[in-house]
């Protein structure tokens, strides 16, 4: 199967080459930057030029969608929306015109508003799973919101002749970025909260991205995808009834249990986490 990873140069995109190409899968990376490091074919693209698009998804098999201003913190509002709603528009138009018939969009946690909202979230639940409304207000987590209705919109439109897998990641770290970042965080929990203290090792990213591609998969399908504990040392029902004391807990969590269910990804994809901080190598 050949492949077009959008994102490809970037931190979780370039894991996913990685890994795809260890699968044995044919890639071409697309991206507006460079690789780091030169492990496939790749193109510099714009992925809100459609004609770009169009040229550089010519001939392949799927698409995995990771191109994206990735948080609403170094751009303004307007640059984030409007850069990721046309890349994702774009890609699934070129998916469409081109029959391309499986499409892995990377959308986010955030589709629930967290963590960039400007008022605070008021969660029904905890973990959350995908039946936990929506509530999104910032750039990023409207654009990630609504590039899942485009994903649904052009299901509709093709009648059977692509489908879409949505995940939902959380914060996405490698251990070298993360292990820096976790101690002030264990010493402070309150600046976790927004993130529900949940995480994903780049490798489990990919791992997620392969399954999607693989899966028995007919229209739309969306799927919160974490590691299995979060990246705290506390334990989440405490952090819970701390933070988010108008959440009903639906589950007994145990220990630093993530607060996401990823009961359907595993059902439905095959997902088990496979990579933990706290197997990380700590000097």
């Amino acid at each position: 199967m050949r492949v077009a990873v959008t994102g490809g140069s970037g931190l979780a995109g370039s894991a996913v080459v990685s890994h795809l190409r260890a699968q044995g899968y044919d890639i071409v990376s697309i991206d507006h930057a460079p690789p780091q490091y030169l492990v496939a074919e790749y193109r510099l693209v714009d992925c809100t030029d459609l004609g770009q698009v169009y040229g550089a998804c010519q001939n392949v098999d799927a698409i995995v969608h990771l191109a994206a201003i990735p948080r609403p913190i170094h751009h303004s509002p307007d640059q984030v929306f409007r850069t990721n709603i046309m890349a994702t528009f774009n890609i699934f138009e070129a998916a469409a015109v081109l029959e391309i018939p499986r499409v892995v969009y990377v959308s986010s946690m955030s589709v629930l508003g967290l963590p960039f909202s400007y008022r605070p979230i008021q969660l029904l639940y905890l973990p959350i799973d995908e039946a936990h409304p929506q509530a999104p207000q910032d750039a990023y987590a409207l654009s990630k919101t609504l590039g899942e209705d485009i994903a649904l919109a052009f299901v509709r439109r093709m009648a059977g002749a692509l489908s879409v897998v949505s995940l939902r990641f959380p914060w996405i770290h490698k251990p070298e970025t993360f292990k820096s970042m976790l101690r002030p965080l264990w010493d402070d929990p309150a600046g976790g909260a927004t993130n529900l203290w949940a995480y994903i090792d780049t490798r489990d990213v990919a791992q997620a991205c392969r399954l999607a591609l693989e899966a028995d998969i007919n229209g739309h399908e969306a799927f919160y995808i974490s590691a299995g504990n979060s990246f705290m040392k506390t334990d989440s029902e405490t952090l819970a009834q701390a933070f988010y004391p108008e959440a009903s807990i639906r589950s007994r969590l145990s220990g630093n249990q993530s607060l996401f269910d990823t009961a359907k990804a595993k059902a439905r994809l095959g997902y088990e986490p496979q990579f933990s901080w706290e197997d990380y190598e700590w000097s």
